[in-house]
């Protein structure tokens, strides 16, 4: 529950629903940390559960002016999908910084063993954003800065492989959870 956003601020971190906080910690550690514990080993949570008071405290005043409710999966209490759990965790698995595993590799695994909404990764970090939702999108993506001569974003898993590789696989191939809850777009509405 430590936050260092929070700290920076004088904040607890304490949530507003602390029995939501934990069946949500608990989600994450069965569906992602333990499964990702026992293939590659040992990795280090760097970011988890951050709390509607710190998030407001990290907003820009026009931010919170403009998006009053704004919020991210972070805020394991928002209830975006009432009493369904909707949370992220980000984690720097050893395995990949080690070298014993590509990142790319590391992802495939994720996004093929585990029943994740969302996996954001960055071209120059080693960090993992995982997401769980009950409405999973099942999508990869990785962030680039095209001030360096980066893709500002590379899709790894996104629409055109649930729209058109997912149905051509063999069932062996296949993910072992799919297909996308929205086709693969990043967003459940219907526009982007």
């Amino acid at each position: 529950m430590f936050c260092t956003a929070s700290a920076a601020h004088g904040l607890s971190n304490f949530p507003e629903l602390p029995e939501a906080v934990i069946a949500a910690g608990r989600a994450l550690c069965a569906a992602v940390l333990e499964p990702v514990l026992a293939q590659f080993g040992r990795f280090a949570i760097t970011y988890g559960y951050q709390s509607r008071e710190s998030m407001d405290a990290d907003l820009a005043r026009t931010s919170k002016l403009t998006t009053r409710h704004s919020s991210n999966p972070h805020h394991w209490d928002r209830q975006s999908f009432g009493d369904e759990i909707y949370a992220r965790v980000d984690i720097w698995p050893f395995c990949v910084e080690d070298g014993e595993v590509t990142k790319m590799e590391f992802g495939h695994w994720l996004m093929h063993n585990l029943d994740l909404d969302l996996c954001m990764t960055w071209t120059r970090s080693n960090v993992f954003c995982l997401t769980i939702s009950p409405v999973p999108r099942r999508c990869w993506v990785q962030w680039g800065r095209p001030s360096l001569g980066e893709p500002k974003q590379q899709v790894f898993m996104g629409a055109d492989y649930w729209q058109r590789v997912y149905p051509s696989l063999p069932a062996k191939d296949r993910p072992r959870y799919g297909p996308s809850m929205t086709g693969g777009k990043m967003y459940w509405g219907a526009s982007e």
